[in-house]
C-alpha cells in the first residue's frame, strides 16, 4: 500500500471507512502533517492462499492499516454512537422505477456524471454511493427488497453547460428514489490519543 502526501486524519478516515463528521478528537496536527507510507505484506500474507473477494481483501487492508497506526501513531480510539444529521432513501410519490437485477456480481461503479449499478440492494446504494456522495450518512427506509440493475445519469455542479438533472433531481425522475434529511445515531471514532510518527 503507497499512501503518498496524507494526513493521519485522512488515514483514519481510511482505516475505519468513516467520513470526515464521524471523527472527532485527536490533535490539531492531525489534519495539516503530511506522511507518505509504503506499506508491504509480511511473509505470511498470501494473496494465492484463497480466493476472496474485493470486499473482503480490502477489509484486510483497511484492519493492516489499522495495526499500522496504532504502532507508528500511538493511535488510541474508541467509539461512541451520536445523534447527528443523516438522510434517509425513501421512495418519490409515484413509486420507484426499478428492474430486478440480470446480473451475476455486484458492481457500484461511480463516474463522472454517471453511477453504474448491477446486483445492488437499497442498502446497498444508501450505504454506499449515497453515503459517499453526500457526505452523510444514508440510511434505506424504501422498504424494498431485492437487487437491482439501474444506471443514474446526472449533471455534476461544475458543468454548467450539460443538459442532465442535478443529482436529486435524475435520483427522482430516474429512480423514483429522494433523500430525506433527518437526524439518526451515527457511529463515531473518537481520537483519544495519538502521536507524531518519526520516520523510520
Amino acid at each position: 500500500m503507497h499512501a503518498i502526501n496524507v494526513t493521519l486524519r485522512e488515514m483514519i478516515l481510511f482505516a475505519y471507512d468513516i467520513r470526515d463528521q464521524q471523527l472527532s478528537g485527536g490533535p490539531g496536527w492531525m489534519g495539516s502533517d503530511r506522511y507518505d507510507v509504503l506499506a508491504k505484506p509480511s511473509q505470511n500474507d498470501n494473496p494465492t492462499a484463497a480466493k476472496r473477494s474485493f470486499d473482503d481483501d480490502f477489509r484486510g487492508i483497511r484492519l493492516k492499516m489499522r495495526a499500522l497506526l496504532a504502532d507508528r501513531f500511538q493511535l488510541a480510539v474508541h467509539t461512541e454512537t451520536r445523534e447527528m444529521p443523516i438522510y434517509a432513501l425513501v421512495t418519490a410519490k409515484n413509486g420507484p422505477h426499478l428492474e430486478a437485477s440480470k446480473s451475476e456480481g455486484l458492481t457500484i461503479n461511480n463516474r463522472r456524471g454517471l453511477v453504474i449499478c448491477k446486483k445492488v440492494s437499497m442498502k446497498a446504494f444508501a450505504e454506499s454511493s449515497l453515503t459517499y456522495r453526500m457526505g452523510r450518512t444514508v440510511v434505506d427506509k424504501t422498504g424494498i427488497s431485492g437487487e437491482f440493475d439501474f444506471e443514474l445519469k446526472f449533471r455534476e455542479d461544475q458543468d454548467a453547460d450539460s443538459t442532465d438533472p442535478d443529482f436529486l433531481t435524475a435520483m427522482r425522475e430516474q429512480l423514483g428514489l429522494v433523500l430525506h434529511s433527518e437526524k439518526g445515531p451515527v457511529e463515531v471514532i473518537v481520537v483519544d490519543d495519538a502521536k507524531k510518527a518519526s520516520a523510520n
